[in-house]
C-alpha cells in the first residue's frame, strides 16, 4: 500500500518542485534592420559588452520584418523608427521606447535617377518606398510640404536592397531610401530632391523592448542592458571617427560616404536624450503627427494609446 502511495504521489510532487523553480530570464533578442544609426549596438555585441546578459542580434533585411518578428514574438526588443513604435503600438502590442539612437538630419534621402533635378519633373513617375511607416510618412511629409497631389505619383513597393537596381534598370524614376543604397545611387548621380533635414526633429530612431508576454524581458535585464550599453556608448562618443572601420563592417561604405552619413545624423548624449524624450508636449505632437498619417494612408485602422509609449527612466537611473 505504501508503495503503492509512493508511486501515485512521486510524480505529483516531481511536477511542483519543476513549477517552483524560477523561470529562467528570456534571452534579449533585438531585431535590427541595416542603419548607421544602429551599428554601435553591433559594435558593443563585438566588444563582448554585455557581461552576464545573454544578448542577440537579429539581422533583418528591413524594417517590415522587424515588426514581423516583435509580432510573432520572434524578437523582443527591436531597434525601429519612432512612427514605427506607433504603429505598432497602434496594433495592440504592448511595447515602450527606452533609447533613443538618433535623429536623422539628411540621412532618409528622396533620389532621382539621373536626367531629373527638380521636384516639378517627378510629376506622373513612379517612385519606390520600403512598404513600412517611415517610408509612407516621409512621402507624405515631402508631398504636404511642396504642395504636391499624391494621385499625381505612382508608388511602387520596393525593399531597400532593391532601390539601386530598381533605379539603375528603370523600373522606378526616385526612391525614399537611406544608407547603404543611398551612397550606391549617389555614386550613379542621383540627385537628392528631399531629406530630412527639411522635417527636423521629426524621423527619430530608438530602442523599444516588449512590456508583457512570456519572453517579455524583465525590470532588472533591462536596467543591466541600457547600463552596460551606455558605458560603452560614452567610449565611442568620445571618438566618432576613431570607430568608424567597426562601425563600418556591415555598411560597407567608403570613408568618404561614411563621415557625409554620419554628419547627417544627431547622435544625442543621454542627458539630451531624457531633454527630448521627456518633453511630453512635443513627442506627444510628433506622434499624432505620425498617427494620422498612418491612418490617412491605412497602415493603422484604429489611433494610438501614446500617452505611456516614452519611457526614461531606464535613461534617468545611468
Amino acid at each position: 500500500m505504501i508503495k503503492r502511495m509512493r508511486a501515485v504521489l512521486l510524480p505529483g510532487l516531481l511536477m511542483w518542485l519543476a513549477a517552483c523553480q524560477p523561470r529562467p530570464d528570456p534571452t534579449l533578442r533585438i531585431g535590427t534592420n541595416l542603419w548607421p544609426g544602429y551599428e554601435p549596438l553591433y559594435v558593443a555585441r563585438d566588444q563582448r559588452v554585455f557581461q552576464s546578459l545573454d544578448v542577440q542580434l537579429i539581422e533583418y533585411r528591413a524594417a517590415g520584418q522587424v515588426l514581423n518578428g516583435l509580432r510573432k514574438g520572434t524578437i523582443n526588443m527591436a531597434a525601429l523608427t519612432l512612427d514605427e513604435a506607433v504603429r505598432i503600438s497602434a496594433s495592440g502590442i504592448p511595447i515602450e521606447v527606452i533609447w533613443l539612437f538618433n535623429i536623422s538630419d539628411g540621412a532618409d534621402q528622396l533620389l532621382a535617377r539621373p536626367g531629373i533635378s527638380q521636384i516639378s519633373e517627378l510629376s506622373g513617375k513612379r517612385i519606390g518606398i520600403e512598404s513600412n511607416a517611415l517610408g509612407a510618412y516621409l512621402w507624405q511629409r515631402f508631398l504636404s510640404l511642396n504642395h504636391l497631389n499624391a494621385a499625381d505619383y505612382e508608388l511602387v513597393g520596393l525593399d531597400l536592397a532593391a532601390h539601386a537596381q530598381a533605379l539603375t534598370n528603370g523600373e522606378v524614376d526616385a526612391v525614399m531610401t537611406f544608407e547603404p543604397e543611398k551612397s550606391k545611387l549617389l555614386r550613379l548621380g542621383a540627385k537628392a530632391l528631399f531629406t530630412s533635414k527639411e522635417v527636423p526633429g521629426e524621423v527619430l530612431d530608438v530602442l523599444i523592448v516588449r512590456k508583457t508576454g512570456d519572453n517579455a524581458p524583465t525590470t532588472a535585464q533591462i536596467q543591466q542592458f541600457i547600463r552596460q550599453y551606455h558605458q560603452h556608448f560614452q567610449q565611442m562618443q568620445q571618438n566618432w571617427q576613431g570607430w568608424y572601420p567597426q562601425l563600418n563592417k556591415r555598411l560597407k561604405l567608403s570613408e568618404q560616404e561614411l563621415v557625409q552619413t554620419y554628419g547627417e545624423l544627431q547622435i544625442p548624449s543621454v542627458t539630451m536624450q531624457i531633454q527630448l524624450l521627456s518633453n511630453q508636449v512635443k513627442m506627444q505632437k510628433i506622434m499624432q503627427d505620425y498617427q494620422q498619417v498612418l491612418l490617412d494612408i491605412g497602415m493603422i485602422s484604429q489611433p494610438c494609446d501614446c500617452t505611456n509609449l516614452i519611457n526614461t527612466r531606464y535613461l534617468e537611473a545611468l
